[in-house]
């Protein structure tokens, strides 16, 4: 059973000031979780229901947690939901130091920026999609879905322990892009075409803006190129997570 700072503290990592203030996020099923105690990574604090641990998987899970040191608590159903983000969090509830990368982590010049796109959901398929096509990371700008949020944490499935995920305002990426040599194309609806078999220069940070309003004004301006995907059908529009998987599928890892 949680102490009542523990469980206070859990419940704090559901807001974004105290994630920021308390450098830590919450992870809820066992896939990240595994993926933590796979890369070594520091857990401070696991919760998990007498189900969860009963299952094959689950049982592996708590002699991985029990043989790192890490702190455990046996919790029932119902108050492992009073601490969770969904309705249904999969029997485990983790505590974790956010991963503190720098632009020394990226080790090539092919980067996804994320302008202000808001929606969870989006942001974490966007951080998944990006490990999973070559990107070296992800730029987060102000205005974008907190990367450490549970919703984002949840969609990325992993990618965001592995993959360099950075909170920077535009000023400092754009003076570090220009710098290391990074050609900056944004993606636009009314961007130049890129076909199937099109490639971009060795080194490009493709910029994708948020789901209504697009790519900043200042950031339009800046960038090299400003580049769209061809529509062949009656659609208007792609959702910004698949626009942003198919226009790094054509641009990274080439």
């Amino acid at each position: 059973m949680p102490s009542l700072s523990q469980s206070k503290h859990v419940r704090a990592l559901h807001r974004r000031k105290e994630r920021s203030a308390r450098g830590e996020f919450l992870v809820e099923g066992p896939r990240v979780l595994e993926e933590l105690l796979r890369t070594e990574r520091p857990v401070t604090l696991v919760l998990y229901t007498e189900a969860a641990e009963a299952e094959p998987d689950g049982r592996k899970l708590l002699e991985g947690i029990v043989a790192a040191g890490i702190p455990h608590e046996l919790v029932s159903d119902s108050e492992l939901r009073r601490h969770a983000d969904t309705v249904t969090p999969q029997g485990w509830i983790a505590v974790a130091p956010v991963p503190r990368w720098s632009w020394s982590d990226f080790p090539t010049p092919d980067i996804l920026v994320l302008d202000a796109v808001q929606d969870p959901g989006n942001v974490g398929t966007l951080i998944r999609a990006a490990e999973a096509l070559g990107a070296s990371g992800v730029v987060a700008l102000p205005g974008t879905a907190d990367p450490w949020s549970p919703k984002v944490v949840r969609a990325a499935s992993g990618s965001s322990i592995r993959l360099p995920v950075l909170a920077v305002a535009w000023d400092e990426a754009v003076a570090h892009l220009r710098m290391i040599g990074c050609a900056v194309w944004a993606s636009a609806a009314d961007g130049d075409l890129l076909e199937r078999g099109a490639t971009g220069p060795d080194g490009v940070a493709l910029v994708l803006g948020n789901e209504s309003r697009g790519v900043s004004g200042t950031i339009r301006a800046a960038a090299d190129r400003i580049v769209a995907i061809p529509m062949r059908g009656d659609a208007e529009s792609l959702n910004a997570a698949l626009a942003g998987a198919i226009l790094m599928d054509r641009l990274f890892g080439g």
